[in-house]
């Protein structure tokens, strides 16, 4: 038996009985051990705020790639 732990338009959440949880995305289903998911949170929101500070700063996605690459600042 699952219980759903949090809904929202694009995604949702359940829990299994065993304690697997199960990351809905559409029609995309991800099973995920608690620890992978709470991983998988930290990295996602790693990523909107590296997007937030990029677009605040006036930078394109990724660009601060190419300044590694090639030693621009």
């Amino acid at each position: 038996m699952k219980t759903r732990l949090a809904e929202s338009a694009v995604a949702a959440v359940d829990l299994s009985d065993c304690g697997v949880m199960y990351l809905h995305l559409g029609a995309l289903t991800l099973r995920l051990a608690p620890s992978v998911l709470s991983e998988l949170l930290a990295t996602l929101g790693e990523a909107v705020a590296m997007h937030a500070c990029q677009q605040a700063a006036g930078e394109e996605p990724l660009a601060w790639i190419t300044r590694l690459q090639y030693g621009d600042s």
